[in-house]
């Protein structure tokens, strides 16, 4: 760096000298040429004033072949009446740029190559009248100024001086160079420990106060650099202490499916490595279908579940919508081992399925001797009371079982003999009212269907699902309410509303009301009856015909209940 610095200021010095000379011969020479011309013009006005008669021309003899100047007389036609060079050709002069300035009255110094003299002269000329009235042109011409004369004469200071610069050169720029490389190499160190996480401060001068001033801000934005790091430092390793140690793989990727980031947990889930950072996902997800699942639904914010190996994976696709937070990411993945919860949950939905089946038939024998008791002969009426009882809620029970047994086979997706067929959704939500009509008209509820559309689908399944909605509708109704049915169709697909104008239920209960056996009033849903199973099968019917269930409700005035068919739901329900 030194020497940069040397020879950068040794050449701006030798630069600057040879500019200066150049520039000064120049000066000098227009300066000269300056001085010649108006001298000229002075001494032809001069000589003009000479010239009263044409014998008066004699005087200028005395300049015959002089080589410095040349005069030389004209008429008004450039025709020439005297000339002081002998050798100087007598031809016409009138096209000479001179002669014409003099002659249109505005005489001027012209510098042209004379081949007489076989150098540049200066002309000048001027027109007068003789004494008798003739008008003539006076012309005089002298040698140009030579810049060599000049240029031999600067040589000797020219080289003094070059000498003395190149000293100085050399001095200045060697302690330049020592000084600013001194001060560069510092901040180096200074920035050089700020990588290495440690801060040497610059050392300033306060004989220097540009520097001194520049060097503190560096010293203090060094300083801050540092403790932003060490506080960066600090949470980047309780963030990845965090993330490291989480239950979940979480994955980061940029906008062509490259991983950004992977925790510990991720690379032990999927047998990765540190390697395969900035690679394609397909590098650490191998297997193909999940692969694809989740590539085919980045950009949104999606979830799903899938077996892998001998794992059940719940994933959680999220995007990214904040380019001010992190550019480099558009999605993150969040995938959790959910093997142990899914056999739980297979358990439980087997015991579930099991324990129905089981408690059918003493049901059903439970609900047949009860029958025939309270329709035996003999028996007082006390003990008919207690018989009637027990077949009432062995028919209680009885319904309950059946959601059971329903809701296990939705859940264990024991739907391979579905049947498509078209299911006019009016005449299905017609035919539930008539089954219901006892109960309708106990409570003297109005009932209404509006509208009507088709649907590609299972009837038994679309049956189960429509029955539940305005059962509960009715069930839930008071006295002297009323509950519609409105089918449309639409170009997004057929959208079923089952709405009453029951006891309604508080917004805090909405989001687990399609739990199983989950009641907002225990006490009150004894009393009316019903299993707390039907809006679950509902749930699940909707998923697996891939409808849009959605629950609206205000206490104490009604309850919504929208079914949002899409259009490719015979699609959907073939592929299940």
């Amino acid at each position: 760096m030194k020497k940069k610095i040397f020879y950068k200021v040794f050449a701006a010095t030798l630069a600057c000298v040879l500019l200066m000379f150049v520039f000064g011969i120049i000066a000098v020479n227009m300066n000269t040429n300056k001085i010649v011309s108006e001298r000229l013009k002075d001494e032809t006005e001069l000589a003009a004033t000479l010239m009263n008669e044409q014998s008066d021309f004699a005087v200028f003899n005395k300049y015959s072949d002089n080589p410095e100047l040349r005069i030389t007389i004209f008429d008004m036609g450039g025709n020439v009446l005297y000339e002081s060079d002998t050798k100087a050709p007598l031809e016409n002069h009138a096209d000479r740029e001179e002669i014409k300035n003099a002659l249109e009255g505005k005489p001027d110094t012209v510098e042209r190559y004379s081949e007489t003299f076989k150098c540049d002269m200066t002309y000048y000329a001027t027109k007068t009248a003789l004494s008798d009235g003739t008008e003539v042109i006076l012309r005089l011409a002298v040698r140009s100024s030579q810049v060599t004369p000049y240029f031999t004469a600067i040589i000797p200071l020219f080289i003094l001086v070059l000498a003395v610069s190149l000293v100085l050169s050399f001095v200045l720029s060697t302690f330049i160079s020592h000084n600013v490389s001194s001060k560069v190499t510092e901040i180096g160190e200074s920035l050089k420990s700020l990588n290495e996480g440690q801060y040497a401060p610059i050392k300033t001068d306060m004989n220097e106060p540009e520097l001194f001033g520049v060097l503190n801000q560096i010293n203090e934005l060094n300083a801050n650099i540092h403790s932003h790091i060490r506080i960066a430092d600090g949470e980047r390793v309780k963030l990845n202490a965090v993330l490291d140690n989480v239950s979940q793989s979480i994955i980061a990727l940029d906008q062509s499916k490259r991983i950004v980031f992977a925790n510990k947990r991720a690379f032990e889930m999927f047998n990765g490595t540190q390697h395969d950072i900035g690679r394609d996902l397909v590098f650490l997800i191998e297997k193909l279908p999940v692969y694809e699942q989740i590539t085919e639904h980045i950009g949104e914010n999606f979830a799903f579940n899938c077996a892998y190996d001998d794992k059940y994976l719940s994933v959680v696709i999220t995007k990214v919508t904040n380019e001010f937070i992190c550019d480099d990411i558009s999605a993150i993945i969040i995938i959790t081992d959910i093997t142990k919860e899914a056999l739980i949950e297979k358990q439980k939905s087997d015991f579930f399925a099991n324990a129905s089946h089981e408690l059918k038939t003493p049901i059903t024998v439970l609900q047949g001797f009860s029958e025939v008791l309270m329709n035996k002969e003999g028996i007082d009426e006390g003990s008919k009371k207690q018989i009637a009882r027990i077949y009432k809620e062995s028919l209680r029970l009885g319904s309950l079982i059946s959601d059971m047994l329903m809701l296990s086979k939705i859940e264990n997706g024991e739907t391979h003999d579905m049947t498509l067929t078209e299911v006019p959704l009016a005449d299905v939500a017609g035919e539930i009212f008539g089954e219901l009509s006892e109960e309708i008209k106990k409570k003297q509820l109005r009932t209404e269907i509006v509208g009507d559309a088709t649907i590609s689908a299972d009837h038994a399944m679309i049956y189960e699902l429509i029955e539940n909605l305005i059962s509960n509708a009715v069930k839930y109704n008071t006295n002297g309410g009323s509950v519609t049915v409105a089918v449309t169709d639409t170009d997004a697909g057929v959208c079923l509303k089952v709405k009453d104008t029951g006891i309604g239920i508080e917004k805090e209960h909405l989001p687990r009301l399609c739990e199983r056996f989950f009641r907002v009033d225990k006490s009150h849903s004894k009393r009316i009856g019903g299993t707390g199973l039907g809006l679950a099968i509902v749930k699940h019917i909707c998923a697996i015909i891939g409808a849009e269930l959605s629950i609206e409700s205000e206490f104490g005035i009604g309850t919504t209940v929208t079914v949002a068919f899409a259009k490719p739901i015979a699609d959907i329900a073939a592929a299940q």
